[in-house]
């Protein structure tokens, strides 16, 4: 009887036996049978044999001299490299003592002599069907061991997936909805819950559309935007469960299943920050033009009360000051555009913020009575365009302060450039004023400097008192100084 082991190679059987007769009958059987065969007389060959040796099968005889066949099936099943090899014992001894203690060391069979060839052969090959079986179950087992774990693997990487996803779909602050092929309500999460005061249990019996857009046209316009899916935002007024109206705007998505998701968010916030960014936008154009306006106007003042006294005492003046009147109101209605179209002061356009302000001083000085000097200390460093324009515009609001309501016969401009803070100081030795009762300070040109100086990031500081004069200070600390 041969044994078919899927067309591999023939299995190795070691024989261990003291006898020669024995060993020269089983391998004689066995080589026939198509089995390779290896012989071993004795138990101590066959386990020195065996540690580069490894065999398909043993038949071991349990009578043996020096090391018998129990022993040697002990060391065998002690060992990890040998414990799975079937050993049969082959033994003239028939006692059923013998018998189980053979089974009890790890022997899968006992042949007892004398064998019969047929017998030998069908027990060899059973042990070695049952041997090549356990090693598939084995490999099958390893396998769907290894499979197991990458599923697990497979299972958790998803299970924090979802994880993820829902907490996003929990705590993300707008408002998501899932709607199946046939139109209806899949899914919401809590801010749609939160926003529109509908769990997703409620609106299983819930027209959303009538109930959050009660308005007709309102509602035909959602509902065209929903059924495009086009993924863009368009912006809509929805009433919520409890009647309060927000703003909100929609974005819908078709999937590839024919699912249909809506995000939607409330822009009430965003809504009013545009409101807010429209109101500062006109709130600036109001200083740009209060500024440049207040300058050439306080010019103008000056000059033709200069050229009112040059009449009768300089007549020679009088031109001079008339050209400088018609510069101060061209620049003046220069400027005014400029600040509508948030441009650049044209002071500034023609050099640094040090020129500009002597520029200014040379404007507004046709008092002959009145002194001002312009300094720079420090070795000047480049500013931002901003920087330089607020702090332009905050030294032209001082100026026109001091020349209006100072009555000073001197006004000092001084531009400190220190390591780290840059510093405008606008002082006059004028009538000063008490800071308790600033009567100004509710006026625009004080608030604009105030606001000037707070989207700098910058102090400002006013120094004032009845007789003394007055000195206005901003300060803008600087991260370094740029020669």
């Amino acid at each position: 009887m041969n044994l078919d082991l899927n067309s591999n190679p023939k299995p190795t059987i070691l024989i261990i036996d003291d006898s020669p007769d024995n060993l020269n009958l089983l391998s004689g059987i066995l080589g026939q049978a198509g089995y390779k065969i290896n012989l071993a007389p004795s138990g101590k060959l066959a386990l020195k044999f065996i540690e580069s040796n490894l065999p398909d099968l043993i038949l071991l005889d349990i009578m043996m001299p020096q090391t018998d066949g129990y022993q040697v099936c002990e060391q065998l099943k002690a060992s990890e490299q040998t414990q799975d090899i079937p050993i049969i014992f082959i033994s003239a001894l028939q006692e059923i003592s013998d018998k189980i203690k053979a089974f009890s060391l790890g022997g899968v069979d006992y042949i007892t002599k004398p064998f019969n060839e047929q017998e030998v052969l069908v027990r060899i090959e059973t042990q070695l069907r049952m041997r090549q079986l356990t090693q598939e179950l084995n490999a099958r087992n390893k396998q769907l061991g290894q499979e197991l774990t990458e599923r697990r693997k497979v299972e958790e990487a998803l299970r924090q997936q979802n994880e993820l996803l829902q907490t996003i779909f929990d705590r993300i602050p707008v408002m998501v909805v899932l709607y199946d092929e046939h139109h209806l309500v899949q899914f919401v999460n809590r801010e749609f819950e939160s926003v529109l005061g509908w769990s997703q249990e409620e609106l299983k019996g819930v027209n959303l559309l009538a109930e959050c857009y009660p308005d007709t046209q309102d509602w035909k316009q959602l509902r065209e935007h929903w059924q495009l899916a086009t993924g863009k935002w368009q912006d809509f007024k929805l009433t919520t469960r409890g009647g309060t109206e927000i703003d909100n705007a929609w974005m819908f998505m078709t999937l590839s299943d024919g699912k249909r998701l809506g995000i939607g968010q409330d822009i009430r916030d965003r809504l009013q920050a545009e409101e807010a960014s429209r109101l500062e936008e006109r709130n600036r154009m109001a200083r740009e033009i209060h500024d440049t306006l207040a300058q050439s106007f306080t010019g103008i003042i000056i000059h033709l009360g200069a050229a009112e006294r040059a009449v009768t005492l300089a007549p020679q003046q009088v031109p001079e000051h008339l050209r400088t009147v018609r510069e101060l109101a061209r620049s003046g209605l220069t400027e005014a555009r400029r600040s509508v179209q948030a441009l650049r002061p044209q002071l500034l356009e023609q050099g640094d913020l040090y020129s500009a302000l002597y520029k200014l001083t040379q404007q507004m000085s046709g008092n002959p009575d009145i002194e001002t000097t312009l300094e720079a200390v420090g070795s000047p460093y480049s500013l931002p365009s901003e920087v330089e324009n607020h702090f332009l515009r905050i030294a032209q609001e001082a100026l026109t302060n001091a020349f209006k309501y100072a009555q000073a016969s001197l006004i000092e401009i001084k531009l400190l450039y220190h390591p780290g803070e840059f510093c405008l100081r606008v002082k006059d030795n004028g009538q000063g004023f008490d800071l308790q009762h600033l009567a100004l300070k509710s006026g625009f040109g004080l608030m604009g400097m105030q606001e000037r100086a707070d989207r700098l990031g910058a102090k400002l500081a006013i120094d004032s008192q009845l007789g003394q004069g007055t000195e206005i200070i901003v300060s803008l600390p600087v991260e370094s100084p740029h020669p």
